[in-house]
């Protein structure tokens, strides 16, 4: 009898935003009946893995920006497009931008640190199960029927 493991997940490269994805911006923008403040869709460089979902969408994310001076500013993922709620462009050039970079980054670390951690669980456990199996496959083989 022998134990599977599950693969780690490897992830290329960390979370990031590649860009501002303008032909979703509010159709009304610069205009005088356009808003002062509307959701900017970005686009993730990479699918986001269920854990950085987690972890972007924690509490802990909306008290961060609150507490850097962007409270009402809210992080969502849509598919692989992250949408930045309650802002502007304008905001995000001055220091949102920046803000929520750092916070993906953050994230992806985390989950990088936490999936090696994991890993390397799985790694001990399996060892463990596998001396395990060995002391009974030792013990029966020193069971003699003469």
């Amino acid at each position: 009898m022998t134990t599977t493991q599950e693969q780690p997940v490897h992830v290329e490269g960390r979370l990031a935003l590649s860009g501002v994805l303008a032909s979703a911006l509010p159709h009304d923008l610069g205009t005088a009946r356009g808003a002062s403040r509307y959701t900017v869709p970005a686009v993730f460089s990479r699918r986001p893995q269920p854990r950085e979902l987690d972890l972007l969408h924690d509490k802990s994310v909306t008290r961060r920006l609150a507490e850097e001076g962007y409270s009402g500013v809210e992080l969502r993922v849509s598919d692989r497009r992250l949408l930045i709620t309650n802002t502007n462009l304008q905001e995000l050039k001055s220091g949102l931008a920046h803000l929520v970079g750092t916070i993906l980054s953050d994230i992806s670390v985390q989950a990088e640190a936490e999936r090696v951690h994991r890993s390397e669980e799985l790694a001990a456990l399996g060892l463990l199960e596998e001396q395990r199996l060995e002391a009974i496959r030792q013990s029966a083989a020193e069971v003699h029927f003469d």
